[in-house]
């Protein structure tokens, strides 16, 4: 998370949709008066589903 003046950006990783929206929501409670800019991607968490070749 970085804040610039009145601006929260906040930015990684997270497996469903849900958290990122539960991240934005905590963030709009705590600092009300701030902006935020959620940049948090969804990545898929599931395991592989086939063999992984390392090299």
């Amino acid at each position: 998370m970085t804040v610039r003046g009145e601006h929260i950006v906040v930015s990684g990783d997270v497996a469903t949709e849900q958290r990122r929206a539960e991240i934005s929501e905590v963030l709009r409670d705590v600092a009300p008066d701030m902006v935020i800019h959620n940049d948090i991607r969804v990545v898929c968490a599931d395991e592989p589903t086939r063999r992984e070749e390392l090299r």
